[in-house]
């Protein structure tokens, strides 16, 4: 089984049928966002079931933690030894994080964001703009090539392009995460 997975799930509340299912999975962080400001306190979810969470999900979970507005764990999964459920349980404490970068950019920014997050993870090489369009259910490239730029206007990736010859390699920095993706 892959350890990793794409955010494309809301989160499961712990009593849900849900919950007990196998699979891998992870919330979007504006899901966990929004399940957070939701619950009420005591309640819990898994916002990930993987090897690892990383990048942007985590960086939204450690700053609700950081907040005081969730309780973040993990625990291993009973059907894959291998893997983790992340569980939030939310406390009493009022959501008053301030916004972040990630707040400030459109959801279709943050897709194109957690989708370069995992092809880091991977270890895989820097993805093209057609690329990501298609593993993103064949959207059009220029809007991955919008997301890229409103990312980079946030602050949160930093794209270098070498130009040789007609084709141009580039390399993704993804500045939260500490990750690159390089063409080579």
């Amino acid at each position: 089984m892959i350890g990793f997975a794409v955010a494309s799930h809301r989160p499961i509340d712990v009593l849900e049928p849900m919950a007990g299912m196998e699979g891998l999975f992870a919330c979007s962080p504006n899901a966990l966002s929004s399940w957070a400001m939701a619950s009420g306190a005591g309640g819990r979810c898994i916002y990930a079931r993987a090897a690892r969470v990383g990048g942007s999900l985590a960086e939204r979970a450690r700053l609700l933690s950081r907040a005081g507005s969730i309780q973040i764990n993990q625990s291993r999964n009973a059907h894959d030894a291998a893997v983790f459920d992340f569980i939030a349980t939310r406390s009493a404490k009022p959501i008053t994080a301030a916004a972040t970068p990630i707040d400030k950019v459109p959801a279709f920014a943050v897709e194109v964001l957690d989708l370069l997050e995992t092809v880091a993870a991977r270890r895989m090489k820097c993805p093209t703009n057609a690329q990501l369009a298609a593993a993103l259910g064949g959207i059009p490239c220029h809007r991955v090539g919008a997301a890229l730029r409103q990312l980079q206007d946030a602050g949160m990736v930093t794209v270098d392009v070498q130009r040789t010859g007609n084709d141009g390699l580039r390399t993704i920095h993804i500045i939260g995460a500490g990750m690159t993706l390089c063409a080579l």
